[in-house]
């Protein structure tokens, strides 16, 4: 540390003898030609604040779509303040999201730096440095000054920084002098790493600023800033860097708030997300900033300041995100509509397979309408793209031509603005993944949609398309099979590849689907073999158990899927179930009990010999019903008619006449097959019975009951 500060008093000398020497250096002002995706800014801020004794270097470059707060000379200064219509709501969330550039030359031979700073005291402001000789070097614009090696406490020091203000610091030099009184130590906490670095804190409090005695001794001091939530990393290497500011406001009665600071959050190549390089969180008590809880209103004015001193650089802002100006975000789906399937990262398609691309746009509120949407969507390798449009909120569509979709990028202008009447804009590519031979990586891209006043943008997965590869099914146990119920199917055969092509799979791979029509479901499994050897490559066997199966024609239907998604051909398997509906036992002779007239109608129950049963073997479910009709009943001897007739007694008590058919009795299978006893069914009370009047003669009397079976319950 010792020689590092010799050397530094060295290079004073020099620049003490009035020689003007300044490091050489490569100029990086052409950055402003090549700017990230970003919207214009006109309006947005004010880069004509005066400060006290210098130029105001801050200017919008590049057709307004940058904000340079110094560029590649020496001894800079500039600041630029949102204007009074763009002030930042600290009552509410909030994200910033923009690029940042620090120039190339690293932390020895770079500019001082800048800051983001939000402040409640005017609607311009910078530090208040004495004099042009004695410039705000290390304060960046809105740090305080500190030329008194005397001071015995920080309170000049604060009182010339911005008031009521919080600055975020992307520091490019680290100032750690220990001299005192030179205004180059505020970084004495980094002074053995020597590494640019990004802190926080309050400029114009007392506290910010920590007292050390200085190195010439005697009661002389130097000062360092309390950076709070630090970190060191590189800023001047000649990228661009992403910055995610998340502002969470505060709740209840609390008047503290936290800022999330995250930097290299995106690639600056593409734009793509990736794992930043740093981000830190901080508490931000708005009492610092001169607000209360109670307060109506807590909107603070936001902007950058900066300084280069004998060392410069570019420094340049570039915006997608300001808070409050348009809130919206995006989002992006890719689907395999041949599989059903969502792709995410390190998915796989297969060759020929149709995919669809489906990006939403969605306006979230803000003081502006969404407007003069581009979307840039580049075209993923080895997919090419066939239809495209554009649907909004409000119903209305827009078409992609085909010289849009042939491109290499598929470029379009929203002929629509998003707003609150018209919130989202829902473009869908379709197409299909090329015919590949080889296993083809498709790329992750970036697409942006750059409006006029907020830049969105969605990075899309990264995926494999694999060789399409035809699976052909066929059956060994044949297409169709006739059982009787109760009974099971065996149904076999084998997946085999399409072509001649050598099939490298095992049989876990392989994946076989079946179906049935008939309401059952059969669950999926992997090849398991043959009967006899289970280790038999691409063979299959199924059992389909004979409760999965109902009487009749029961359709069966097969394929094969491999663990890529491609489909073999469907083969169907047609099962019938037969059986038998039957009478099991009907008495050819069956009586009356013997009941002696008494003058009175009567009804005359049955004697123990009846007996009519039925087998239903038709299956779980079928049905039947049984019928009787019965003829007049005659004496044997005289053949006179009786006075009365078989009847049909209800389970409610009401009498039927058999002179005309009548349903007896019925059924629905709970089994496969199935006895029923109709007369046991019927009980004492019920059932067919002899009705006799009050008329009727003493015989003996016969008739005949006919009993018809059949499978539908009428």
């Amino acid at each position: 540390m010792k020689k590092r500060w010799l050397w530094l008093m060295g290079m004073m000398a020099i620049w003490g003898l009035g020689t003007g020497i300044v490091v050489a250096r490569a100029s990086d002002t052409a950055v402003t030609n090549n700017l990230p995706n970003s919207f214009a800014i006109n309006g947005i801020f004010n880069t004509t604040s005066t400060i006290t004794g210098a130029t105001n270097n801050a200017t919008l470059v590049a057709s307004n779509h940058g904000l340079q707060i110094t560029d590649n000379q020496a001894g800079q200064n500039g600041a630029a303040w949102s204007t009074s219509d763009n002030k930042f709501d600290l009552s509410k969330n909030g994200r910033f999201s923009m690029w940042l550039y620090m120039g190339k030359n690293g932390a020895t031979k770079s500019g001082q730096g800048m800051a983001f700073v939000m402040q409640n005291a005017s609607a311009t402001g910078f530090t208040n440095f004495p004099s042009s000789k004695q410039p705000a070097g290390q304060s960046l614009g809105v740090w305080g000054v500190a030329y008194n090696q005397l001071a015995t406490d920080a309170s000049a020091i604060a009182a010339s920084a911005i008031p009521k203000s919080w600055a975020l610091e992307f520091d490019e030099q680290v100032n750690d002098s220990r001299v005192g009184g030179d205004n180059d130590s505020f970084d004495y906490e980094f002074i053995y790493s020597d590494l640019q670095h990004v802190g926080s804190n309050y400029p114009a409090e007392t506290a910010t600023y920590v007292r050390h005695g200085s190195s010439d001794g005697g009661g002389k001091y130097f000062y360092n800033v309390a950076h709070k939530g630090a970190f060191e990393t590189t800023l001047s290497d000649g990228a661009w860097h992403h910055l995610t500011l998340d502002w969470t406001a505060p709740t209840g009665t609390s008047n503290t708030g936290t800022m999330t600071y995250t930097l290299g959050d995106k690639n600056p190549d593409t734009g793509a997300a990736q794992t930043p390089t740093n981000t830190k969180t901080v508490e931000v008590d708005l009492s610092k900033l001169g607000i209360n809880a109670t307060d109506s209103t807590k909107q603070v004015y936001w902007g950058f300041t900066g300084t280069t001193g004998s060392q410069y650089a570019n420094n340049v802002v570039a915006f997608e995100h300001i808070p409050g100006l348009v809130n919206a975000s995006s989002t992006v789906a890719v689907t395999d509509t041949t599989t059903g399937k969502t792709i995410t990262d390190g998915d796989s398609v297969n060759g020929n397979d149709d995919l669809t691309y489906t990006y939403k746009l969605n306006y979230d509120g803000g003081n502006q309408n969404w407007q003069n949407i581009e979307a840039q969507l580049p075209k993923p390798n080895g997919v090419s793209f066939s239809a495209g449009t554009i649907t909004y909120a409000d119903g209305s569509t827009e078409a992609l031509s085909s010289s849009e979709l042939s491109a290499s990028s598929v470029a379009h202008t929203l002929a629509k603005s998003l707003s609150t009447a018209n919130a989202s804009a829902t473009i869908k590519l379709t197409g299909k993944a090329d015919a590949v031979t080889t296993d083809t990586t498709v790329n992750s891209t970036t697409s942006y949609f750059n409006g006029s006043n907020e830049i969105n943008s969605v990075t899309t997965p990264s995926y494999t398309i694999y060789p399409a590869q035809q699976w052909v099914l066929a059956l060994s146990s044949g297409s169709t099979a006739s059982v009787q119920p109760g009974e099971s199917v065996d149904v076999a055969g084998g997946v085999s590849m399409d072509g001649g092509t050598a099939d490298t799979t095992t049989n876990d791979q392989i994946t076989m689907h079946a179906s049935l029509d008939n309401g059952h479901t059969i669950d999926d499994f992997t090849l398991n073999g043959s009967a006899s050897d289970p280790d038999a490559h691409g063979a299959f066997h199924l059992t389909i158990p004979a409760d999965k199966l109902t009487t009749g024609t029961n359709n069966l239907t097969l394929y094969a899927t491999d663990d890529r998604g491609n489909k073999s051909n469907t083969v169907p398997v047609t099962i019938t179930v037969s059986g038998t509906l039957a009478f099991k036992q009907v008495n050819p002779e069956s009586s009356f009990t013997t009941t002696q007239l008494t003058g009175t109608s009567a009804l005359i129950g049955r004697a123990s010999d009846w007996d009519v049963s039925v087998d239903n073997g038709m299956g779980k479910g079928s049905t039947w019903a049984v019928t009787a009709k019965a003829s007049d009943f005659t004496e044997k001897l005289t053949s006179a008619k009786l006075a009365g007739e078989a009847v049909w007694v209800d389970s409610q008590g009401n009498q039927h006449s058999l002179s005309q058919s009548q349903v007896v009795a019925s059924g629905t299978n709970t089994a496969a097959s199935q006895t029923t006893d109709i007369i046991d069914g019927w009980g004492s009370e019920g059932g067919v019975m002899l009705k006799v009047n009050s008329d009727a003669l003493e015989g003996d009397y016969q008739g005949t009951i006919t009993w018809t079976l059949s499978n539908t319950v009428s």
